[in-house]
């Protein structure tokens, strides 16, 4: 499947401008209102290009019930006809509890969370969750210090890939440091994500470590930012769950 880059950027920036260039009466009479998930990124170099696009929307008003979507590419941009290797889709629903909303402490309880390639045969993939997220924000001096853990129960995988969480395991640990690094630009942030793998699910070694850094510009208000991203291990996608693979890439963040 052959698709030109610029209908990709184009994509993106519309998602860009429908998260971000919303005012805020316009919000406040809206009936769904789309906010950033995860990172959103277009991200290209070796071993391929990597996209992900996340938002989330509040179900039912004065209820902290959530609809998230992620959705992410693997690329083979370089190749004569270009294909998406792998797109992994993930829909998750899940409530918020706060523990203290001035401190941005909350746990977020995962109904039903999916994970998939939305392939058949010997290239399925696929499973399902329920989890605990736990998150917390800290200041220390000039730096912000976000940082969750999140615990799941996997189920519904034995059928396409059984061995899925020696690979990805049974937890996940991310850490956000702001303005850990000095910038050109201006702010950045530091995020690490890690999870664990091996025969019993929690040597973090056998899994996967991610590490981005963002650098975000001041030139204009719908300016991108700019992400260098690391990734070592396994489970990175789901094609490759199994294969060890190194990732260096770097892109726009929005």
């Amino acid at each position: 499947m052959k698709i030109k880059l610029q209908w990709i950027l184009f994509f993106l920036i519309i998602v860009l401008l429908t998260i971000y260039s919303v005012e805020p009466e316009e919000i406040k009479s809206s009936p769904i209102q789309l906010q950033q998930y995860k990172t959103i990124y277009f991200l290209t170099g070796k071993p391929d290009t990597k996209i992900q696009l996340s938002f989330k929307v509040q179900l039912i008003n004065k209820l902290d019930l959530y609809f998230a979507y992620t959705q992410l590419m693997m690329w083979d941009v370089l190749e004569p006809s270009a294909p998406f290797r792998d797109l992994n889709y993930n829909p998750d629903l899940f409530y918020r509890i706060f523990i203290k909303k001035e401190s941005n402490r909350w746990v977020d309880i995962g109904i039903f969370e999916h994970e998939s390639n939305g392939r058949d045969g010997v290239n399925s993939r696929g499973w399902n969750r329920a989890y605990a997220l736990f998150h917390s924000t800290q200041k220390i001096g000039e730096h912000k210090i976000l940082w969750s853990i999140k615990s799941w129960f996997p189920y519904s995988y034995k059928n396409s890939n059984p061995d899925l969480p020696k690979y990805r395991g049974l937890w996940e640990f991310q850490v956000t440091v702001s303005n850990m690094l000095q910038s050109f630009w201006g702010e950045n942030e530091l995020n690490l994500r890690l999870y664990p793998g091996g025969n019993y699910y929690l040597n973090p070694i056998a899994g996967g470590q991610e590490l981005l850094f963002i650098s975000k510009t001041k030139m204009t208000t719908f300016a991108p930012n700019f992400l260098v991203g690391f990734f070592h291990g396994y489970g990175e996608n789901l094609i490759d769950y199994n294969r060890d693979r190194f990732g260096i890439r770097a892109g726009l963040s929005f």
